[in-house]
């Protein structure tokens, strides 16, 4: 059965984590009154609507409608599940996690153990490196300039050159090889038992936004062209390889405070820089940027230089992920090494401040780009300038594309009409795609079935708001209403909670506000929020509860009746089925003139 994190423990973790004290580590706030205020993490704003409650333990933003408690904010601006979040603020407040055992799912156990099976893996891997046995690799990473806290920061190990160290070292414990297998760590041989995966290798743990290790990356010490350089474990269900930024969890909080962020390729390229005191640097881990990467890049700044190889690969790839952190918002430019170098080698021949200023030197995507087409030729010139123009319908702002433009043009000496006319077909280009994704168009039966039920939501959300500030209807409310008639949507749960309280006698006050700790889900907990900082008015709320009630029951009839005539339509010549049809859509309109709130 999977592990769960009891309830108590959830309530306790809540109570030692003080929302302002967390949201001050990822916010500037200011205390006004009662609340606290900054400028909101969830979308741009230039005056601070964000408000975080110390007697409420919630924040909500008045701008855009974010809202939670402490897990939900972590959730949101982290970028991580419920469970995810329970566990952060545990370790942060020192509480030990004790699970329990549930029947409802098989996955999450079997993620757990491949947490438990990577973290021991990486233990065992960084022992060996400290140990005797890994003076060899030891020496290797102090001579590549790496300096002990980044070797400790970073969880650096050794894999030991014999095949099945490991192996032998697993069976010594209670761990199973199965796990070790499942995790990319061990391979099985064909005629049995099993082998190391990684060997003689210098081990880089690959951690999640929670600081959990869910991967490996091995780098070879001793050239060899018959082995590969490095190698990862395979992709799991705690790992997807383009959905994580190596050094992330590490370095975040230093590329918030230096308000942006430097790219590069591979683990080595930043264990050099973060030698040298350059830390607001992640990698993509020798894997070509992905939007996935981009856009958690983004909660993090808006503002990104990349620093690539500076041989011919390098520079393409640059390009190319500069264009994919400016399709994402942010703000790229690209940072030009010597012929030769790499971020590794030039760091540890010119040191941190020559890439100090290579990096205040860089370019912006389209002058990196405009730069490039001096050394092309006329052929490759006119693809060069149609990326330049690809880059450019990545910009959202108007004007800003529209200045850019004029610039390019007068550099490149093409009239502007005619790049116009070339970055036209890209940004309809971009509307046709965006729509195709969208899936608007492909069934228009759908719209009316999308405005009935946003019709049927907009009633239900309106009876939590009636809950909310007017517990005196819970009893009508109640009696009244039929939950499998919207027991389709997401928000019934809290019209369920509010029911459990009323069926336990349960009287809530106008300022209960224990509902937004209730749900660990970041959509109901922003709803609830948002609803509990509405300025209450003097409504009738008793008419509106029956308005809302009267719409559920007869919306839910009219859908039901729409279905009756459309298997009339295709019961053509059966006329037994027909007249048995024409009866129940009878008696549905009968049920519906019947219909009566009862007071």
């Amino acid at each position: 059965m999977p592990t769960i994190i009891p309830q108590h423990k959830i309530e306790d973790i809540r109570e030692a984590t003080n929302v302002v004290e967390l949201v001050q580590g990822y916010v500037t706030l200011k205390q006004k009154g009662q609340n606290h205020f900054g400028l909101c993490p969830f979308h741009h704003e230039k005056s601070p609507s964000f408000s975080v409650s110390d007697a409420k333990q919630i924040f909500h933003c008045f701008g855009c409608g974010a809202g939670g408690n402490v897990f939900t904010f972590l959730m949101r601006y982290e970028g991580i599940d419920f469970p995810e979040a329970v566990r952060f603020l545990a370790q942060k407040a020192g509480i030990e996690l004790e699970l329990e055992e549930s029947d409802d799912d098989i996955q999450p156990k079997q993620n757990e153990a491949l947490f438990h099976i990577n973290e021991f893996a990486a233990k065992w891997y960084h022992q060996i490196l400290m140990s005797e046995e890994g003076v060899k690799a030891r020496d290797y990473l102090h001579e590549r300039g790496f300096t002990p806290d980044e070797i400790k920061k970073y969880g650096l190990g050794y894999a030991p050159s014999a095949w099945d160290k490991l192996v032998k070292h697993t069976q010594q414990t209670t761990n199973s090889l199965e796990a070790l297998t499942n995790a990319g760590l061990v391979s099985q041989k064909k005629e049995g038992g099993h082998l190391d995966r990684f060997r003689d290798r210098i081990m880089f743990p690959i951690l999640n936004l929670s600081g959990r290790v869910v991967a490996f990356g091995g780098r070879i010490i001793v050239a060899d062209k018959k082995t590969a350089k490095y190698i990862n474990t395979s992709e799991t269900s705690i790992y997807e390889k383009g959905k994580l930024l190596y050094g992330l969890f590490q370095n975040r909080d230093q590329i918030r405070q230096q308000k942006f962020a430097i790219l590069v390729e591979g683990y080595m390229d930043l264990l050099s820089l973060a030698s040298a005191g350059i830390h607001n640097v992640i990698a993509s881990s020798g894997t070509s940027l992905t939007e996935e990467q981009a856009r958690l890049l983004k909660r993090y700044t808006s503002k990104t230089t990349v620093l690539y190889d500076s041989d011919l690969a390098g520079k393409t790839a640059a390009a190319r992920g500069a264009d994919i952190l400016t399709a994402n918002g942010l703000e790229a430019s690209i940072a030009s090494l010597p012929s030769g170098h790499d971020p590794d080698s030039y760091v540890r021949e010119f040191g941190a401040d020559a890439l100090t200023k290579e990096l205040n030197a860089a370019k912006s995507l389209f002058d990196y780009k405009l730069d490039r087409l001096a050394n092309m030729s006329a052929a490759d010139q006119t693809e060069g300038i149609r990326s330049v123009l690809s880059s450019l319908a990545q910009v959202k702002d108007k004007i800003a594309r529209n200045i850019l433009l004029s610039k390019i043009s007068v550099q490149i000496g093409i009239s502007e009409n005619i790049l116009w006319a070339e970055l036209e077909v890209l940004l309809n280009k971009q509307v046709k795609d965006s729509i195709r994704l969208s899936g608007i168009g492909e069934r228009l039966s759908d719209l009316s079935k999308v405005k009935k039920q946003t019709r049927l939501e907009k009633a239900v959300e309106d009876l939590i708001r009636i809950l909310i500030s007017d517990w005196s209807t819970a009893e009508f409310i109640f009696n009244n209403i039929n939950f499998e008639d919207i027991n389709d949507f997401s928000k019934t749960k809290i019209l369920e909670y509010y029911k459990n309280k009323f069926k336990s006698g349960a009287i809530i006050l106008d300022d209960d506000d224990s509902i937004a700790h209730y749900f660990h889900d970041v959509e109901l907990s922003e709803f609830i929020v948002r609803e509990l900082n509405m300025k209450k008015e003097d409504l009738d709320y008793r008419r509106w509860a029956k308005e809302c009630l009267q719409t559920i029951h007869e919306t839910k009839i009219k859908e039901q009746l729409q279905l009756l005539k459309e298997d009339i339509k295709q019961s053509t010549g059966d006329k037994t089925k027909i007249k048995e049809l024409l009866q129940a859509c009878t008696a549905l309109e009968q049920k519906r003139k019947e219909f009566v709130v009862h007071e």
